[in-house]
């Protein structure tokens, strides 16, 4: 989320032509005034949308709590673009050759020789010149001894970001009539963790149709819909409730589940956890659908994140030799966390109705 990502899926007899209008993009593409209103325009349309979604609000307080203003994920929240859209609209009417000097700037920091990854995903035989097609993009592009490190996310939250725990915050919505709750604690920060498998797992478990959150919450009508993630990127897990009539509830319920299944009260389903293995095998295959989407998340993890070749396969084998005892070592150390307010950063938005109800049973 911290990069700019060019693509472009073409016939192979037009590779050359591709690669040229690449090159027109990052250089030769004008900055037309007109064009730049038009789109500015229709960008800040989009934010009233947003601050009426309790789920977009949701969202958009939580970029704004964890992440530092230099992230590009926090540039393009809607909280955000609300304020600086308004600026860049009355440059635009007063001062247009600002915007446009501005655009150019960006366009010469972006395609420098030590910031660019080129990846081409075809059938190389049958390309005529797969690589020398590039000589006239590289020439413009320049060379490098090096390339620039890809963007740490984990360098780009705040201190919130940084020291998880003890922030809560409230947002009243007179747009919405449900309550929605975010809450974030600190998880697993590299993705050879040796209890990832185990994460992967309880996850798993936990989310499943007809599992513990669905039964205890969305079939008790609770919540619309309860989620457990993770993200190694930024060493974060995640609680979501979604369109709840009282999140304070949704969140009790959950919390109650994760702990009957640590004490014993409520025992591992054998069948749904061997459900919640195949899920995360699913998952994996359907990640590599097509030969295209395969090299796309092989690049991903040998280029972008270092890991080696058959990551996945060795992911899977240590997923399928999980323990339950595993399991509950990753609910006890890393989700239950989640619940505890010394351990844990919450978001909610809510109707207003709901404001006091959700101030007096969360905080």
């Amino acid at each position: 989320s911290e990069m700019l990502r060019l693509s472009f899926q073409v016939e192979r007899e037009k590779y050359e032509s591709a690669i040229a209008w690449l090159q027109e993009l990052c250089w030769n593409s004008i900055f037309d005034v007109e064009r730049l209103r038009a789109i500015t325009t229709r960008l800040l349309a989009d934010v009233p949308d947003s601050k009426r979604s309790g789920d977009d609000m949701l969202a958009a307080v939580h970029v704004m709590v964890h992440y530092a203003q230099e992230s590009i994920a926090r540039a393009r929240s809607t909280l955000v673009k609300a304020r600086y859209l308004k600026r860049v609209k009355r440059l635009l009417a007063d001062k247009p050759e600002e915007i446009v000097s501005r655009m150019e700037e960006i366009r010469k920091s972006l395609f420098q020789p030590d910031n660019v990854r080129v990846v081409v995903i075809a059938d190389l035989e049958k390309l005529p010149r797969p690589a020398s097609s590039w000589k006239p993009f590289a020439e413009r592009l320049g060379t490098s001894d090096s390339l620039k490190p890809i963007t740490d996310r984990s360098a780009l939250l705040s201190d919130a970001g940084k020291n998880i725990g003890g922030h809560s915050y409230i947002v009243p919505m007179p747009t919405v009539d449900s309550s929605y709750a975010y809450a974030t604690a600190r998880g697993l920060d590299c993705y050879d963790h040796p209890k990832l498998p185990a994460l992967l797992v309880a996850i798993a478990y936990m989310n499943a149709v007809e599992g513990p959150l669905w039964v205890a919450v969305r079939g008790k009508g609770l919540a619309y819909g309860t989620n457990f993630a993770y993200n190694i990127d930024t060493s974060f897990v995640n609680f979501d409730v979604y369109r709840s009539p009282n999140a304070h509830k949704a969140f009790e319920a959950s919390k109650q589940i994760v702990e009957d299944h640590l004490s014993g009260a409520s025992p591992f389903d054998p069948l749904m956890l061997e459900g919640a293995i195949s899920s995360i095998v699913v998952g994996y295959a359907n990640e590599q659908m097509t030969a295209v989407s395969a090299a796309q998340g092989s690049f991903i993890r040998q280029v972008v994140r270092n890991l080696p070749s058959d990551y996945k396969e060795k992911m899977l084998k240590k997923v399928r030799d999980i323990s339950v005892d595993e399991i509950k070592g990753a609910l006890r150390e890393i989700i239950l966390p989640l619940f505890a307010p010394k351990t844990a950063n919450l978001v909610v938005t809510c109707g207003t109705v709901l404001e006091e109800v959700c101030y007096l049973t969360l905080f």
